[in-house]
């Protein structure tokens, strides 16, 4: 089970922890010596005296990935030969036998008792992987964003590490990600890269090359292998890095007319506590209120927005722009994809509506649903956004298909993301709307009953999981009793 990120389950839960996330993050290698070092800290008393400063530490503070980076640079730096024998990263063997993991574990013992010093030195520096496979998903966006606007980007990164997400671009040039959904239209002309983060790193200094590469699981070798083109990469294409806390960077951005500002982060929003997050947001919308369809603003974000066992790991491709684009209100966030948390594969999500209709006496119209998913539970009407057929279009469609009645399309309410039966997931984006003509609905298409309710009939229905919250967060729940 999962634990919050705030957690402080002493050292061995934390390694416990560290352990589950790895089996389930095809890691292998560091689950088994997670689970070892669980195992032998109520004995070893190096160990016992190495994390000693940690027993209150939260999930959040990643102790053992830490000591694991900081074991893998005496590998890198080859004063830990037998440990680096099973690493594939470096060209070892993963143990798949009992006796290769055996000899494993020892050789990891061997080494804390050989460098305990070293190793509590090299646990101070918190985990910076920047991870560029994340930068498929950005890149994506900035295809979109070009194609929207056709302006120059300026693209800014908060928790920037060493700003290899920056060169997206070239990153796809040079076949280090791939181009994800080229065909949306050109690359984006970057003419301003620039990072902010509270301790960055050179890709060009050695040691902090060496830092980023220690913190790449030895059983991920494609990861392994992207890093080391990257900073490739990272040497013929120039950024700018700032040591500055992300809410004095975004406090002091400017829109310029003639471009579009790009403010992107990904893998860092759960280190910042909530009164920075929401802080963040209000800078930016501040900001956004200024902007113009000569001086635009897009807020994306990679990260993970869930800390339920099997979801903690999934992370969503939220994007809000000032102006609003297409049918998406100014500011309004929408999902638009999930990704593991290094950023591949990228899973698009399925487009589709929701109509929130009242009638003259305040009633909401719902349907009950005949298929999956959430058959047999109560929804307003809606569907899936069928190929090239704008969002606004599909709300009529769905209510007609429905419930039989013409509608009237308005303004966006909100979106929210929800897992699809088949593993994607589904943008729902929910619309108000106004019957026109008859209000007598008539159940068709995938809706075995469709009706008009109140507020009281409305609670006592099985509803579709999440929709009453976002209702009532919208304000459009059924004014009538």
């Amino acid at each position: 089970m999962a634990m919050s990120r705030d957690a402080r389950p002493g050292v061995e839960g934390l390694f416990r922890d560290m352990a589950d996330n790895c089996a389930r993050l095809d890691a292998p290698t560091y689950a088994d010596l997670s689970a070892h070092v669980a195992d032998r800290l109520p004995t070893h008393e190096v160990l016992q005296w190495m994390f000693e400063p940690y027993a209150d530490a939260r999930i959040a503070d990643m102790v053992p990935l830490r000591f694991f980076a900081a074991v893998q640079r005496l590998c890198l730096e080859r004063e830990a030969p037998g440990l680096a024998l099973f690493y594939a990263t470096l060209g070892g063997t993963p143990p798949s036998t009992p006796a290769a993991r055996d000899a494993c574990r020892a050789a990891l013992l061997d080494i804390v008792e050989a460098h305990a010093p070293a190793l509590a030195r090299g646990m101070e520096w918190f985990p910076q992987t920047n991870e560029v496979g994340r930068s498929v998903a950005l890149l994506a966006i900035l295809r979109e964003t070009v194609d929207a606007w056709g302006l120059p980007v300026r693209l800014h990164e908060i928790g920037a590490s060493a700003g290899l997400s920056l060169r997206a671009d070239a990153l796809a040039d040079a076949g280090v990600v791939p181009a994800e959904r080229p065909g949306i239209g050109p690359g984006p002309d970057i003419v301003e890269r620039v990072g902010c983060d509270i301790a960055p790193l050179d890709p060009f200094r050695a040691e902090d090359r060496l830092l980023l590469t220690s913190f790449i699981w030895p059983d991920h070798v494609e990861r392994f292998e992207r890093l080391r083109r990257a900073l490739d990469v990272a040497q013929e294409v120039p950024a700018s890095l700032v040591a500055e806390d992300a809410l004095r960077h975004v406090r002091a951005l400017r829109l310029v007319p003639g471009s579009v500002l790009v403010v992107w982060h990904s893998a860092m929003w759960m280190y910042l506590d909530p009164q920075e997050r929401h802080a963040i947001e209000n800078a930016l919308a501040a900001l956004g209120a200024t902007a113009t369809s000569d001086a635009p603003l897009v807020h994306v974000a990679l990260e993970p927005v869930s800390e339920v066992a099997g979801e903690q790991h999934v992370f969503h491709l939220r994007v809000a722009s000032w102006p609003g684009l297409g049918e998406v209100p100014a500011g309004m966030t929408v999902t638009r994809a999930t990704a593991t948390p290094s950023g591949l594969p990228i899973s698009w999500t399925v487009p589709c509506v929701g109509a929130v209709v009242h009638d003259d006496r305040g009633r909401l119209l719902v349907i009950q649903r005949g298929k999956e998913p959430a058959k047999g539970l109560w929804s307003v009407p809606g569907g899936r956004v069928h190929a090239g057929e704008p969002f606004s279009a599909a709300v009529a469609r769905e209510v007609r298909e429905e419930t039989g009645l013409d509608v009237s399309v308005g303004d966006m309410l909100g979106s929210a993301a929800s897992p699809a039966p088949d593993g994607a997931t589904y943008d729902i984006r929910d619309f108000r709307a106004h019957v026109v003509g008859s209000p007598v609905p008539r159940p068709g298409d995938d809706a075995d009953d469709a009706r008009w309710v109140g507020r009281a009939e409305l609670r006592d229905l099985p509803m579709a999981p999440g929709l009453l919250d976002a209702l009532a967060e919208w304000r459009v729940l059924p004014t009538a009793p």
